[in-house]
């Protein structure tokens, strides 16, 4: 009986543990996701707020916002477009890194059961994101 009372706690320990970590992993995410996004609207609207838009002449702006090289390499140019989309990349990211800490936490338990389940949910996203 002792032995199952400790067992208990320390997986409920466990349990608080773990969802403090996620808890704050989601927080600090979308705070920082956040602020980054923000970082690159007020660039935007230092460099561009003034302008006016050309509404009778419509050109499509050929930023590749879904290839993280291109954003990778217009971040060191400091384009404020691809600042925001560094934001929305991390605030992507933080969700999935939330499943890869629950899969490192059900290992961590020896809860096989839910590591195959999350596991499967890790790779539809990493499959979802690359396709």
């Amino acid at each position: 009986w002792i032995k199952m009372k400790r067992l208990s706690e320390s997986t409920e320990n466990i349990d608080k543990g773990t969802e403090f970590i996620i808890g704050n992993l989601l927080r600090v995410g979308v705070t920082f996701a956040g602020s980054i996004m923000l970082l690159g609207a007020i660039l935007f609207l230092i460099r561009h707020g003034s302008e006016f838009p050309k509404v009778y002449n419509f050109t499509f702006d050929s930023f590749n916002i879904t290839d993280p090289n291109v954003v990778i390499k217009q971040l060191f140019e400091m384009k404020s477009i691809a600042i925001m989309q560094l934001g929305i990349l991390i605030l992507i990211a933080t969700p999935v890194l939330r499943v890869v800490v629950s899969v490192v936490a059900f290992l961590y338990e020896r809860d096989y059961m839910y590591v195959i389940f999350t596991s499967i949910v890790l790779a539809v996203l990493i499959f979802s994101l690359f396709s």
